[in-house]
Protein backbone atom coordinates (compact mmCIF):
# COMPACT_ATOMS: atom_id res chain seq x y z
CA UNK A 1 0.00 0.00 0.00
CA UNK A 2 1.31 3.53 -0.77
CA UNK A 3 0.81 6.76 1.36
CA UNK A 4 -2.59 7.76 -0.15
CA UNK A 5 -4.10 4.34 0.19
CA UNK A 6 -3.06 4.16 3.91
CA UNK A 7 -4.12 7.75 4.50
CA UNK A 8 -7.39 6.78 2.61
CA UNK A 9 -8.01 3.95 4.69
CA UNK A 10 -7.29 5.77 7.90
CA UNK A 11 -10.01 8.36 7.28
CA UNK A 12 -12.55 5.89 5.86
CA UNK A 13 -12.65 4.56 9.32
CA UNK A 14 -12.23 7.48 10.97
CA UNK A 15 -15.60 9.27 9.33
CA UNK A 16 -17.22 6.06 9.92
CA UNK A 17 -16.72 6.29 13.59
CA UNK A 18 -18.03 10.33 13.21
CA UNK A 19 -21.07 8.84 11.20
CA UNK A 20 -21.50 5.87 14.01
CA UNK A 21 -20.98 8.04 16.85
CA UNK A 22 -23.93 10.58 15.38
CA UNK A 23 -26.31 7.91 15.48
CA UNK A 24 -26.43 7.56 19.20
CA UNK A 25 -27.73 11.50 19.32
CA UNK A 26 -30.88 11.58 17.08
CA UNK A 27 -30.73 12.31 13.51
CA UNK A 28 -34.03 13.80 13.05
CA UNK A 29 -34.77 14.76 9.16
CA UNK A 30 -33.77 17.32 6.91
CA UNK A 31 -36.30 19.72 7.82
CA UNK A 32 -35.98 19.40 11.14
CA UNK A 33 -32.78 18.38 12.07
CA UNK A 34 -31.58 17.03 15.24
CA UNK A 35 -28.12 17.39 17.08
CA UNK A 36 -26.75 14.36 15.70
CA UNK A 37 -27.63 15.02 11.68
CA UNK A 38 -24.65 17.30 10.80
CA UNK A 39 -21.81 14.72 12.31
CA UNK A 40 -23.72 11.86 10.93
CA UNK A 41 -23.64 13.75 7.44
CA UNK A 42 -20.00 14.82 8.41
CA UNK A 43 -18.54 11.62 8.64
CA UNK A 44 -20.32 10.05 5.92
CA UNK A 45 -19.03 12.78 3.74
CA UNK A 46 -14.97 12.02 5.36
CA UNK A 47 -15.55 8.54 4.39
CA UNK A 48 -17.44 8.59 0.97
CA UNK A 49 -14.09 10.80 0.58
CA UNK A 50 -11.50 8.57 1.29
CA UNK A 51 -12.99 5.76 -0.58
CA UNK A 52 -12.79 8.24 -3.52
CA UNK A 53 -8.93 9.14 -3.09
CA UNK A 54 -8.54 5.23 -2.07
CA UNK A 55 -9.92 4.28 -5.00
CA UNK A 56 -7.49 6.64 -6.73
CA UNK A 57 -4.56 6.23 -5.21
CA UNK A 58 -5.09 2.35 -6.33
CA UNK A 59 -5.26 2.60 -9.69
CA UNK A 60 -2.32 5.10 -9.70
CA UNK A 61 -0.11 2.54 -7.97
CA UNK A 62 -0.85 0.17 -11.10
CA UNK A 63 1.11 2.94 -12.51
CA UNK A 64 3.99 3.10 -10.97
CA UNK A 65 3.65 5.09 -7.77
CA UNK A 66 4.78 3.37 -5.03
CA UNK A 67 5.71 3.92 -1.44
CA UNK A 68 7.31 7.11 -0.43
CA UNK A 69 8.55 7.47 3.11
CA UNK A 70 6.56 10.26 4.50
CA UNK A 71 9.47 12.69 6.12
CA UNK A 72 11.87 11.89 3.40
CA UNK A 73 11.51 15.22 1.74
CA UNK A 74 10.83 17.27 4.64
CA UNK A 75 12.74 20.38 5.16
CA UNK A 76 13.04 20.24 8.79
CA UNK A 77 14.98 24.12 8.88
CA UNK A 78 11.49 25.48 7.65
CA UNK A 79 9.69 23.50 9.91
CA UNK A 80 11.97 25.14 12.79
CA UNK A 81 11.38 28.31 11.30
CA UNK A 82 7.59 28.19 11.51
CA UNK A 83 7.64 27.11 15.16
CA UNK A 84 9.77 29.55 16.03
CA UNK A 85 7.51 32.35 14.38
CA UNK A 86 4.51 31.09 15.66
CA UNK A 87 6.06 30.77 19.56
CA UNK A 88 7.38 34.81 18.58
CA UNK A 89 3.63 35.67 17.28
CA UNK A 90 1.93 34.38 20.36
CA UNK A 91 4.55 36.34 22.98
CA UNK A 92 4.11 39.74 21.20
CA UNK A 93 0.03 39.65 20.21
CA UNK A 94 -0.85 40.70 23.53
CA UNK A 95 1.74 44.13 23.28
CA UNK A 96 1.92 44.65 19.31
CA UNK A 97 -1.65 44.15 19.12
CA UNK A 98 -3.14 41.60 16.66
CA UNK A 99 -2.60 43.68 13.37
CA UNK A 100 0.55 44.94 13.41
CA UNK A 101 1.84 41.49 14.71
CA UNK A 102 0.27 39.72 12.26
CA UNK A 103 1.57 42.05 9.50
CA UNK A 104 5.32 40.90 10.69
CA UNK A 105 4.20 37.42 11.19
CA UNK A 106 2.82 37.13 7.84
CA UNK A 107 5.71 38.79 5.96
CA UNK A 108 8.29 36.85 8.12
CA UNK A 109 7.27 33.58 6.81
CA UNK A 110 6.62 35.28 3.44
CA UNK A 111 9.94 36.40 3.32
CA UNK A 112 12.18 33.24 5.61
CA UNK A 113 10.21 30.52 4.56
CA UNK A 114 9.57 30.59 1.03
CA UNK A 115 11.62 33.81 -0.19
CA UNK A 116 9.38 36.62 -2.11
CA UNK A 117 9.89 39.84 -3.64
CA UNK A 118 9.46 42.76 -0.89
CA UNK A 119 6.93 44.15 -3.06
CA UNK A 120 4.95 40.93 -2.62
CA UNK A 121 5.95 40.30 1.10
CA UNK A 122 4.18 43.82 1.93
CA UNK A 123 1.00 43.45 -0.11
CA UNK A 124 0.18 39.71 1.01
CA UNK A 125 1.40 40.48 4.73
CA UNK A 126 -0.85 43.60 4.55
CA UNK A 127 -3.97 42.53 2.82
CA UNK A 128 -3.72 39.55 4.71
CA UNK A 129 -3.62 40.98 7.72
CA UNK A 130 -6.70 43.55 6.96
CA UNK A 131 -8.56 40.95 5.71
CA UNK A 132 -8.78 38.91 8.71
CA UNK A 133 -8.83 42.24 11.13
CA UNK A 134 -11.93 42.68 8.71
CA UNK A 135 -13.41 39.36 9.34
CA UNK A 136 -12.73 38.37 12.53
CA UNK A 137 -13.19 42.05 14.65
CA UNK A 138 -15.72 43.77 12.09
CA UNK A 139 -17.76 41.18 11.08
CA UNK A 140 -18.01 38.56 13.54
CA UNK A 141 -17.34 41.20 16.68
CA UNK A 142 -14.48 38.69 17.76
CA UNK A 143 -12.36 40.76 20.51
CA UNK A 144 -8.36 40.50 19.16
CA UNK A 145 -5.77 42.07 21.04
CA UNK A 146 -5.34 46.20 20.91
CA UNK A 147 -1.02 46.24 21.56
CA UNK A 148 0.68 49.41 22.25
CA UNK A 149 -1.06 51.75 18.92
CA UNK A 150 -4.87 50.82 19.96
CA UNK A 151 -5.37 48.59 16.68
Amino acid sequence: MNNDQVSSAAFFFIGLAIALGAIRYKLGTFSTPDSGLMPFLVGLAISFLAAIGFILSTLERRRGTGWVPLLKRVHWQRVLIVLAALAGYILLVKNLGFLICTVFFIGFLLKAVVPQRWSTVFAVALITALASYGIFEVWLKAQLPRGILGI
